[in-house]
């Protein structure tokens, strides 16, 4: 993706954010940041905050950040302020929410995800234009160890996947009763099913991005933002939910055991996937600059 259309994305990210300050500011709908329990349960560093100053200050953010990417031409030195952008928007904002609104998603349960979630995806996608900027400039290298992470990106999901695949087949171990009730019934089954499969499939995915076939298939290339693009969403996505995870670690349940190991799996999955795509980004940009 070129400069250009880069410092477009961000722009536009930003003055829609701002917009949607002020609609929280006026008391509409959707606002993130209000829901105290339910968002100190998913692990949400901000939680119970009042619209009206906090809309007025996501505006003026948003306007800030318009302005910002309009004087980049003649001040390229502000783009490092893409970087604190970036890790507020990537690691702060999300929490748990983003991942399960991904399950509910893969559930066919569109209407079950939570208006909190589909603003924390709105912020991460502006993280990644943040970092985008922050990063533009740079010269191109492909990192040596882009192929050890890679293969420990595709590893981690046995983590998650083998103990889901093993209570979907009727063998629930190391779950509390009321657990072990939840996953063993016909819908929980089924759900575990779908969450290993999804896991697996992922971790399967992840080694295109060392692979021939992750280049070309059948022939023909493969777009790089085909490959970048949900990579990085679902990176982002595990990351979130893990910082959750190991924030709450003081609340370790040993009955539940099982269910803990496995989600304590999504931090450093999230991180070597992310780092991961970030390296096969590199390679295909060193190996063709124009192609997108």
């Amino acid at each position: 993706m070129d400069e250009r259309t880069v410092r477009a994305a961000t722009g536009a990210w930003s003055a829609a954010t701002a917009m949607a300050g002020l609609i929280w500011a006026a008391g509409g709908p959707g606002f993130p940041f209000d829901d105290r329990e339910r968002a100190t349960r998913m692990g949400a560093v901000l939680a119970g905050l009042d619209p009206l100053p906090t809309g007025l200050v996501i505006a003026a953010l948003g306007v800030a950040g318009t302005v910002l990417v309009a004087l980049l031409s003649r001040r390229p030195r502000l783009r490092l302020a893409g970087w604190p952008a970036a890790v507020v928007l990537l690691l702060m904002l999300p929490d748990g929410r983003l991942l399960l609104a991904a399950g509910e998603l893969l559930m066919l349960r569109g209407d079950r995800v939570e208006a909190a979630a589909v603003a924390q995806a709105w912020f991460a996608a502006g993280g990644v234009c943040w970092a985008a900027i922050a990063h533009r400039g740079r010269p191109a290298t492909a990192p040596a160890w882009g192929r050890p992470v890679t293969l420990l990106a595709a590893a981690l999901p046995l983590g998650y996947a083998v103990p889901r695949a093993l209570w979907a087949a009727g063998h629930p171990f190391g779950l509390d009763a009321a657990t072990t009730a939840m996953v063993s019934s016909p819908a929980g089954r089924t759900r575990e099913l779908v969450f290993a499969c999804a896991a697996a499939g992922g971790g399967l995915l992840t080694l295109g991005l060392i692979q021939r076939w992750g280049v070309r298939m059948l022939g023909l290339p493969v777009p790089r933002l085909l490959a970048v693009v949900p990579a990085a969403a679902v990176a982002v996505i595990l990351t979130a939910a893990g910082v959750t995870m190991w924030r709450s670690l003081a609340q370790f349940d040993p009955a539940n055991w099982a269910a803990w190991a496995g989600n304590l799996v999504w931090l450093p999955w999230g991180v070597t996937l992310g780092l991961a795509t970030w390296a096969y980004h590199q390679r295909r940009t060193v190996a063709a600059p124009d192609q997108v």
